[in-house]
């Protein structure tokens, strides 16, 4: 049966390249929820972003709101979550109106949208108030006695290559007047990883991140990583059970293993792969014509019925989905990969 190979030096390799260059640090729990299981032994905060996520370490949230309802917005608070993100106008209202009431303490990122500089945004939705009413408001939540630390919140995209002139964005969208009455700015993620057909320049983005944090200088910067660090942590082991013409087809699917194939058109690489060789398909094991992990994969070796593939980079957004009635995977954490013969 197919698994997730998960290594915890890697969780913590990838953790530690991120908290060096930020003074606070929120893993994204949605990426991977089993990583946190590792990151709980760190300083690491976690971001929710559903109330069904909330399962211990109130302390250590950062929750977004999205929509929920007074009586909800209430037992997060009574469990003792204390940072939040809002992203829109009258959530904003009516959460610190909850506040008011209960006479709560709370840290509170206002999330906006950045300045855009295409006019192509792309097909996603884009969180945040518009940055021009973020001067507005922001003096007014200043002056808020239930708000201990106010920050600003911004986010590109996941997996973002291409957008990262931090300074310049954040210039753009926020008054220089204001930024005395700021306490931190949470970037977000967004910090990609290399796959098959994408190869981020992580060197030139890390660096934009240390400039950034040197341009801010008082105010504390918090990133949100979740993708940078879930991705390379994880392998799926897929085993082969049928070999035909050019096509492999795999004791797992896209549906139950790795959806963002779809959603995001990411292609894991496999490990071992070459330039040339002898070319399959890796096909997963349902009839759906979609269910593909890579279209072309060139090894040195012929692939026989029980031959392993071990796709890497494959622990972000690995969520199973309930398409033909498919098992979920199990993850099983390892000391290293080396540890069990995966050498990287």
């Amino acid at each position: 049966m197919a698994r997730f190979l998960m290594s915890r030096r890697k969780v913590l390799e990838q953790y530690e390249i991120i908290r060096r260059m930020v003074d606070i640090l929120a893993y994204n729990y949605k990426t991977n929820p089993i990583v946190w299981s590792i990151l709980r032994e760190t300083d690491s905060l976690v971001a929710i972003s559903s109330i069904g996520s909330l399962k211990g370490d109130y302390d250590r949230v950062v929750y977004f709101l999205q929509g929920e309802k007074k009586e909800e917005v209430d037992r997060i608070l009574e469990s003792g979550v204390r940072r939040f993100v809002v992203d829109n106008i009258p959530e904003l209202r009516r959460f610190l109106n909850i506040v008011e009431e209960r006479k709560d303490k709370i840290d509170l990122f206002v999330r906006i949208k950045m300045k855009e500089h295409t006019v192509y945004t792309g097909k996603y939705f884009v969180y945040g108030i518009d940055w021009k009413k973020l001067n507005e408001i922001l003096p007014e939540l200043r002056k808020n006695k239930n708000i201990e630390n106010l920050g600003i919140h911004f986010h590109r995209k996941t997996q973002n290559v291409g957008e990262w002139d931090l300074i310049k964005d954040f210039s753009d969208a926020v008054d220089r007047k204001l930024f005395d009455i700021i306490d931190i700015v949470n970037i977000g993620g967004g910090i990609p990883v290399e796959y098959r057909n994408s190869s981020p320049k992580i060197d030139l983005i890390l660096s934009k991140i240390r400039e950034f944090k040197e341009f801010l200088g008082e105010i504390k910067l918090m990133a949100e990583p979740g993708r940078f660090i879930a991705g390379p942590s994880v392998v799926l082991e897929a085993e082969v059970v049928n070999v035909y013409d050019d096509t492999a087809v795999l004791d797992c699917s896209i549906f139950n293993a790795y959806i963002d194939t779809y959603l995001l058109n990411i292609r894991l690489p496999v490990l071992g792969e070459k330039e040339n060789g002898i070319r399959y398909t890796l096909k997963g094991r349902s009839p759906d014509s979609l269910d593909i992990f890579r279209y072309s994969v060139y090894l040195d070796r012929e692939l026989r019925i029980g031959d392993k593939i071990y796709f890497l980079n494959a622990g972000a957004y690995n969520f199973h989905t309930e398409f033909n009635d498919m098992p979920k995977i199990e993850t099983v954490i390892v000391d290293d990969f080396r540890s069990i013969g995966i050498d990287l």
